[in-house]
């Protein structure tokens, strides 16, 4: 059963991955048509540590839960502002 959970969990977090990815392919796109300033490189930092919060989840150490929760917070505040940047540089201000 154990096994089950840790191929599960892999699996979720790849999706989340090929999601971000997909996010980072959209801000590049929209940088080479628009000419406008995305960042999208930028992507990979929240890549990397939701990555890393992953593998430390798979490890299963109760030591390193600290850290697997401290890089799940960073790597999900970054992602949240760079998609909020990102989605207010597509539609502009509609005040």
């Amino acid at each position: 059963m154990a096994a089950l959970d840790t191929i599960l969990t892999l699996v979720f977090w790849g999706l989340i991955a090929v999601l971000i990815v997909v996010v980072y392919r959209i801000a590049r796109f929209y940088q080479i048509t628009s000419g406008r300033r995305t960042y999208y490189r930028l992507f990979f930092v929240p890549l990397g540590l939701l990555l890393a919060a992953a593998l430390l989840n798979v490890a299963a150490d109760p030591l390193l839960n600290l850290w697997r929760d401290v890089l799940l917070l960073a790597g999900g505040v970054s992602l949240i502002g760079l998609g909020y940047y990102l989605l207010h540089l597509m539609i502009g201000s509609r005040s």
